[in-house]
């Protein structure tokens, strides 16, 4: 293993998942080795992401026992290397994702769906995350991180930024036709810039007056309030050919089937508790196409990421330094942040 001389001492911070719903715990520990395959990174900002918050209540329980450091929108320089790195070296800058690594010969996995390969590992999950000095990644999953994005602006693109934009290309939707996107956090954010950047017609909805001004400064065509008459204002506006739902709460799915105009597809990513159902007429009469996304593969990062580079796409970012992580999870729990918080290390 080769390694940076200014390499620090063999111990990090990190924050400790030791207990489902309770605060995460900062702790001294010691710094990851990286395998052959793998770089060490020191981070530099990490975002924190509504999944944190599934796999902090128990929702998605880890699959080895506690504790864990969670964490999966991360940024930061290379440090040390295994002894297969490939293209990488030491002080490149690098972007951590959600899929920590798949088994790449599946089909999946050959057509562009790594993210849903049955054997892929999640960084915060199944493996230690980014919510600490530094993170282990396998090196053919780093994303290179463009010098004209800082880091606290490409934290979120890692896991919010590219989800949006995985989710907005499965809608299909095309030039001059309507998207309408649910839940205007982070991701819907990002989901407005997108869609715009393709001419696409957006109607925003949400049920906070701050987000929809916000959607409206981002280029939304039209905002809609998302109470039981959503559907119908859409509808009203002209129908959706596309929804994608941010929001996670099953209140969105019934307006989605409102709003739809025939043949629109309807695009899943946030993941309510609660389930949802229909009549089997309501998406057969129109031939509705209903979508799960989850994450994105390394080209949709990679393209996100040029996009942000041109200054095309930027985020709404609340930076905290790390010892707030506490505060930054109960804010986002609490539906209080507007856009995404970054964690910041000194």
């Amino acid at each position: 293993m080769s390694t940076d001389n200014s390499m620090p001492k063999q111990t990090m911070l990190a924050a400790l998942l030791t207990e489902y719903r309770m605060p995460l715990e900062i702790k001294t520990v010691p710094r990851p080795v990286p395998k052959h395959d793998e770089v060490l990174v020191k981070i530099e900002a990490s975002g924190v992401c509504f999944t944190d918050v599934h796999i902090w209540r128990g929702d998605h329980a880890a699959p080895d026992p506690l504790p864990l450091i969670m964490g999966h929108e991360g940024v930061g320089t290379v440090v040390a290397l295994g002894s297969a790195s490939g293209r990488l070296k030491i002080g490149d800058r690098v972007g951590i994702g959600y899929v920590f690594g798949a088994c790449g010969h599946c089909k999946e996995c050959l057509t562009g769906g790594e993210n849903y390969c049955g054997e892929f590992d999640a960084t915060g999950f199944n493996v230690s995350g980014c919510f600490a000095e530094y993170v282990c990644m396998r090196h053919e999953w780093a994303n290179p991180i463009p010098d004209g994005i800082d880091a606290i602006e490409a934290a979120p693109l890692m896991c919010a930024g590219a989800a949006a934009y995985s989710s907005f290309k499965k809608t299909s939707v095309q030039p001059g036709e309507t998207l309408a996107i649910f839940g205007l956090g982070g991701l819907g954010q990002y989901a407005v810039q997108i869609a715009k950047l393709c001419g696409v017609r957006v109607i925003a909805v949400d049920i906070s007056p701050d987000k929809l001004n916000t959607a409206k400064e981002l280029g939304a065509d039209e905002v809609v309030h998302a109470d039981e008459q959503a559907g119908a204002a859409i509808k009203a506006l002209g129908g959706a050919d596309g929804c994608v739902n941010f929001a996670p709460v099953g209140a969105t799915w019934p307006l989605m089937l409102a709003a739809c105009n025939p043949r629109a597809k309807i695009v899943l990513t946030a993941v309510p508790a609660d389930q949802m159902a229909f009549y089997a007429h309501e998406v057969i009469e129109r031939g509705l196409q209903v979508i799960g996304s989850s994450a994105s593969n390394r080209q949709e990062m990679n393209e996100i990421l040029a996009l942000a580079d041109g200054g095309k796409v930027k985020g709404i970012i609340n930076p905290r330094p790390f010892n707030k992580i506490n505060d930054a999870l109960s804010d986002l729990i609490d539906g209080t942040v507007e856009g995404r918080s970054v964690l910041t290390f000194d």
